[in-house]
């Protein structure tokens, strides 16, 4: 086992605030993941907004860098100046990008030069037990 720490609460419903300062990071409380994950940080989910894809409020949700998985149709971690929002990537073009949830709340259609993806959920823990930083 090994640890990954816990940066903050995730949303799929508004834009949150996030510290992403790897010193800040290594202060935080964190949770056990398996040895083989690749897991940069994770988050505790705070809304059901992804609970068709069996993400419930108070899962543990594993970010990893996007770069290394696929990200259509996945939950991607997305910032757009300076915040971000937990969302299933479902179109992602040069000119804009559409991000959607499972339940309600409608797409979100932002433009592709004002956001960033920043990480891609690779990985669940349900209601993760959290250990003190």
């Amino acid at each position: 086992m090994k640890k990954v720490f816990l940066a903050g609460d995730a949303f799929s419903s508004h834009f949150f605030d996030l510290s992403l300062d790897e010193e800040e990071l290594s202060l935080m409380s964190w949770i056990p993941i398996a040895s083989y994950h690749v897991a940069r940080f994770a988050l505790i989910m705070r809304d059901n907004g992804l609970q068709g894809l069996g993400i419930s409020p108070g899962d543990g949700l594993l970010i990893s860098d996007y770069s290394l998985e696929p990200i259509i149709g996945r939950p991607v971690m997305v910032r757009q100046e300076g915040q971000y929002i937990i969302r299933v990537a479902t179109e992602v073009n040069p000119v804009e990008c559409v991000f959607s949830c499972t339940d309600d709340h409608p797409p979100l259609i932002l433009p592709s030069e004002n956001i960033r993806i920043v990480g891609v959920v690779s990985g669940i823990i349900s209601q993760p037990k959290i250990h003190q930083g």
